[in-house]
């Protein structure tokens, strides 16, 4: 399977917690930017990796990746307009195969950065699924967090995708947040679980990880550099004891409204899975295009430069060699994530790593299969170390 991502980098503010690549105030680039990713798109000597020659048809060899999925990531995608994704898209559809008729094509959105009628216009060009980033329902968290909307937002954004045709949703929320309680999560929970008369198709829950350099690392930075200060309650993270309790009660409120936990942090109605996330946790080949964005086809792996303007002056990257060793442990890792684990032979190699992880708990072994443990879904870093 083969996948292909688009990395938009432009935000209209950044969040408080986000070390992604992404850019506040730099939207005068955006047509020279979509310019680059079409050029990339067309021109990038890295789609021929892996390919034979040309096949009797004479077709050209970027035509012999079909890809299955298409994800749109930032950032905010949803700041570009319909016309910036149509250009993007007929360059997409004249340069690859399209090979599953069950075409599974995202775009993340930001509530606050497109109406109806823009939503409206991304369904038209294809777009099918839709991942909405609310993070939370409750103001005082939104303002902490740094995000441009409110829980009123988020509420008409929703309404207004499915109204749009958007059948496939997906929501974001973060929990163990600065001042965050139990009770507060419970209720996003709620509220997400009774939006509208139609409930999210997939649900992505992530606890808060505080990124070296963001604001809420350099607040949390200042906390212990001075362990006398008086604390305001608001901003204290919830420590591990009831982060687990959230994340306990995340997995049991969600599996008896009948979605099914397939990744650490994934929930899913029946046949809603990402497939284009799936693809990337069982160390699949995908191609990213755009600033910053990561490509891994057949064992190689090449990234393209962070900076926008460098990226726009320069969108073509060759590929590098990774070494056989690295793409081994990449696969356990990434793919341990998953619920349902990896079959035994893929661990040949690991055996010492695998009884020590299954000694204290935090790996089993399901038939065929090792997989996380309960214990081991909470403290995945530390299962996933011993592989990096």
């Amino acid at each position: 399977m083969t996948s292909l991502y688009i990395h938009i980098p432009f935000c209209k503010k950044k969040c408080n917690y986000c070390d992604f690549v992404s850019y506040a105030g730099k939207e005068e680039l955006i047509d020279d930017y979509v310019d680059a990713l079409v050029r990339e798109i067309n021109n990038s000597p890295h789609f021929n990796v892996g390919c034979q020659a040309q096949n009797n048809a004479g077709k050209p060899h970027n035509e012999l990746w079909g890809i299955e999925t298409i994800y749109f990531g930032g950032g905010t995608p949803t700041l570009l307009e319909p016309k910036h994704f149509d250009k993007i898209i007929n360059n997409i559809n004249s340069s690859f195969v399209i090979r599953n008729s069950a075409f599974e094509f995202s775009i993340e959105a930001n509530p606050g950065t497109a109406d109806k009628t823009k939503l409206k216009a991304l369904r038209e060009l294809g777009i099918n699924r839709l991942s909405i980033g609310a993070q939370s329902f409750n103001d005082r968290h939104l303002k902490t967090l740094g995000r441009i909307h409110n829980s009123k937002a988020v509420h008409r954004f929703y309404g207004d995708a499915r109204s749009a045709g958007f059948d496939n949703i997906n929501l974001d929320l973060i929990f163990a947040l600065p001042g965050q309680t139990l009770d507060e999560w419970k209720h996003d929970l709620d509220i997400a679980l009774n939006l509208t008369t139609y409930p999210p198709n997939h649900l992505s829950i992530y606890n808060l990880q505080l990124e070296e350099g963001t604001p809420l690392w350099e607040m949390k930075k200042s906390e212990t550099r001075n362990p006398k200060q008086i604390r305001n309650p608001k901003f204290q993270i919830p420590n591990e004891e009831e982060e687990l309790k959230m994340y306990e009660y995340t997995i049991e409120t969600l599996s008896d409204a009948g979605y099914k936990h397939y990744e650490i942090s994934n929930f899913a109605k029946p046949g809603f899975e990402c497939k284009h996330n799936i693809n990337y946790w069982k160390n699949g080949n995908y191609i990213g295009i755009g600033a910053g964005a990561h490509s891994h086809v057949n064992g190689k792996r090449w990234a393209n430069p962070n900076c926008i303007e460098t990226y726009i002056k320069e969108s073509r990257r060759f590929p590098d060699v990774t070494d056989t060793e690295t793409d081994k442990r990449e696969t356990v890792f990434l793919g341990l994530r998953l619920l349902e684990g990896l079959p035994v032979e893929k661990f040949s190699g690991f055996e010492k790593e695998v009884a020590e992880l299954v000694k204290d708990g935090l790996l089993m072994k399901d038939n065929s299969h090792y997989k996380l443990s309960r214990q081991g879904l909470f403290l995945g870093n530390l299962v996933f170390e011993k592989f990096v």
